[in-house]
Order: C-alpha cells, then structure tokens, then sequence
C-alpha cells in the first residue's frame, strides 16, 4: 500500500471530524500527575509537534488527552490556513478520510447482527451489476508486448472481501496495475454521480486480482456503503446517524460542513500538499455531494463525547456475533 505522506495524514484526519470543546467542557480539567500523567513528558509532545511544524511536515493540529473523565492535556498548534496564517483553533474541522472506513465497517455489522446481511453474502445480491465480474490478467503477446487478458472471476465477491479489502477492487491513484488506470480514465467521480451510481461504474471495469486472493487497499468499503444502503433501504448517512452518530453524539461528523457559519473552522493542508499522489485532490468539504463516500467524512472533535468509545466496543461485540 502506498503511504500517505506524513504532513497528510496529520493535516487532514470524508466523514469529517468537528471540536473538542465541549467535551472539555462536559469532563473537566485536571493536573497530570492527578490522573497519572507526567507534565514533563507530556510537554514533550508540545515540543515535538511545533518542531514539525517548523520543519513545514504539517501545517497545525490539534491534542486532547483525558484519563479517568479528566482532562490532562488539550492543546491547537500552527495553523488552521497556513497559507492564510490563520492560527489552529481547538475546535477546528478535520478530514477524517479513511477513518470512515471503520464507522462504515460497524455500520455493516450493525445489519449483520440484525440478520439484514450476511457476510457470505455475494455482493451481486445487493448490487447486480457485480454479477459476472472480470479480472484484469497481463500477458505478452507472441512479440512480447505486455497485453491485458479478462478472465472470469473465480468466485463472486462477498460481503465479508469488502470489509477486509480482498474483492479484487483497488484504489485508482495507487499506481502500478492497468486496473487503476483503467480507473482514472473511466472519472468515476464526477460530482452528479451518487453511491448507486458509483457502484454500478465500477463494476464495469475488471478487477485487478482474483476476489480473495490477496489483499489491496480499494474502493471495497464505498461499495460496502453501497450495499448498506440497498439492505437498509436509507441512505448511507441516515443510517449511520440514527444507528452510529446520533446514539454516541457525534452531532459533528458529516460528509460535508453543511454549515456555513462553520466554514472558516475547516482544516487546511499545506499549499503544496492539496492532492493525493497528485493526481487526486482533496475533496471540498464545503460542497454538497450527492454521492456519500463511505471511506471518506468529516469530523469536528467536539463530537467525540464520553460515549463514543461505545462504537469499538460496538465493532468489537459485532465481530464476535458474526465469527
């Protein structure tokens, strides 16, 4: 898998992820040694980030961390905009990325433990298109050109290859295989294009491997979002509202900041640092989208509350069920 760089990652953790501030307020403050801290070395992390920082590895960010319903540290460094020098407030707005994947993955079990989806189950049964499936194979023709061949899929991919990243999908902008390019140029992410209809153009095209020969970090978990909205019959979104969001108070985690009052509290990158792999850019937090990425939001700290832990417990419980 290839690396995000790590100015990246740090910059810009799209469900997104919205502020600390009241669940400062909600826990109270404490001294580190009270909870079992040591100031010294935590201000070792203060040092640490303002020199990456200075060293322009990442542009700001922001640190909380409570023990024992107390907070010990909670701190915002750098910059919001570097580029427009707007000081990192504490209760910023993040790009959570791929950590949608794991709310997506728990919003599936949540349907697995309702007996409203199987993880045997072939992913054809929700979405047809993915009936018939073929696999990209590279070979040389008889004057040693490297050719692509289209097999059939061995078996039809499953429920459970979409939440472990083994359906033969990959990531367009992970280069190497005809597969992601066939990807890139097939622009299946135009801004009318919705879930339904995402699933159904990528299914089009072949896959790179044989479903559940190898892992590859992919678009599995936007198809799993998919195949949660044909089995729930809601929306991605509402269903991880209802079931995941709203139960934990997690009023601040979208797909986009529908908010404009709150645009200015949007996270930033670097100047120099506003694609993936350049050839993707980093979507736009502030415009609508029809299509709701299971694998990427948005996510204000603030809405990490004291029940949110309960969503590991959740994946965890939901796992054992289905094992």
């Amino acid at each position: 898998m290839l690396a995000l760089k790590r100015r990246s990652l740090a910059a810009l953790f799209a469900l997104l992820l919205f502020p600390v501030s009241s669940w400062a307020q909600s826990l109270g403050y404490a001294n580190p040694e009270d909870v079992g801290f040591s100031r010294e070395r935590l201000d070792r992390i203060t040092d640490t980030i303002n020199a990456d920082i200075t060293k322009g590895l990442i542009p700001g960010a922001t640190l909380l961390i409570a023990r024992n319903g107390k907070i010990a540290y909670h701190k915002s460094f750098g910059w919001l905009d570097a580029a427009a020098k707007t000081p990192m407030p504490k209760d910023a707005i993040f790009r959570i990325y791929s950590m949608s994947k794991p709310i997506t993955s728990v919003a599936a079990m949540i349907l697995v433990e309702r007996g409203q989806l199987f993880l045997n189950d072939p992913v054809n049964k929700y979405i047809p298109a993915f009936a018939d499936m073929k696999v990209a194979v590279q070979k040389l023709d008889p004057g040693d050109a490297t050719v692509i061949d289209l097999v059939p899929a061995a078996r039809p991919i499953t429920v459970q290859d979409l939440m472990r990243h083994t359906s033969g999908l990959i990531y367009g902008f992970l280069p190497g295989t005809p597969v992601a390019k066939m990807y890139l140029e097939a622009n299946l992410f135009r801004p009318d294009v919705t879930n339904a209809d995402f699933a159904d153009n990528i299914a089009k095209l072949p896959l790179a491997v044989q479903p559940g020969s190898s892992w590859n970090y992919s678009y599995s978990t936007d198809v799993l979002g998919r195949v949660i909205e044909v089995a729930s019959g809601k929306s991605l979104y509402q269903f991880e509202q209802e079931n995941i969001l709203d139960p934990l108070g997690m009023s601040d985690t979208a797909f986009y900041v529908a908010e404009t009052s709150k645009h200015n509290l949007i996270a930033e990158p670097l100047p120099t640092d506003n694609k993936i792999v350049d050839t993707e850019p980093f979507s736009n937090p502030r415009l609508p989208t029809k299509r709701e990425q299971a694998a990427m939001a948005w996510f204000r700290p603030r809405s990490i509350t004291r029940s949110s832990c309960k969503c590991c417990r959740m994946a965890a419980r939901s796992t054992a069920t289905a094992s």
